[in-house]
């Protein structure tokens, strides 16, 4: 995360404010990194964007979540998610603020690298998860190409999850943003 904004500064020092450019129109796309913490540990993502509209977004993202669970051992969760992102104001063209709606469904697997305690009433290890969410994300462009995203999700799972019903993730990130 220091990483994260040390880069974000050093871009923002060398020159790379934000020109008037048009930052939100139909058929601008983006590739995003995130890092992030879950409620239960830590993720990483990947995400492209495609503005549907001016002010209607959609992403598709991939998640790697992994963490330690009291009594399960440790746990990975791979998640895909694919969210509608109307947008809801705008600070000049700096920051953009969108809600996220959608849905996202996963395969969790607990007891990893045989962490977990063995019990006679233990859920299976693994299982296939999925569910909506919603939540809120800001981009602040720091030049035309490229922006700090900062994202919050909160979801809920069908299929008994094994890690968490009400899952929520909070990331920050980079976008590079193309035609």
């Amino acid at each position: 995360m220091k990483n994260l904004l040390l880069v974000a500064l050093l871009l923002a020092g060398a020159g790379a404010v934000p020109a008037s450019a048009q930052r939100h129109v139909q058929h601008i796309s983006s590739w995003g990194a995130h890092l992030g913490r879950s409620e239960k540990g830590n993720f990483y993502e990947l995400s492209y964007t495609s503005m549907l509209t001016n002010r209607l977004a959609l992403h598709v993202s991939g998640l790697r979540e992994s963490g330690t669970l009291n009594g399960r051992g440790e746990y990975s969760s791979y998640v895909g998610r694919v969210l509608l992102a109307p947008q809801l104001f705008r600070l000049g063209e700096i920051a953009y603020v969108h809600l996220l709606l959608g849905a996202g469904a996963g395969y969790e697997r607990t007891g990893e690298n045989g962490t977990a305690e063995l019990a006679a009433d233990a859920k299976a290890p693994q299982r296939f998860t999925y569910g909506p969410q919603a939540g809120a994300e800001v981009d602040c462009f720091l030049g035309n190409r490229l922006s700090l995203v900062a994202t919050a999700t909160k979801g809920y799972l069908f299929n008994n999850p094994l890690i968490d019903q009400w899952p929520g993730y909070a990331s920050a990130g980079l976008r590079y943003h193309f035609r």
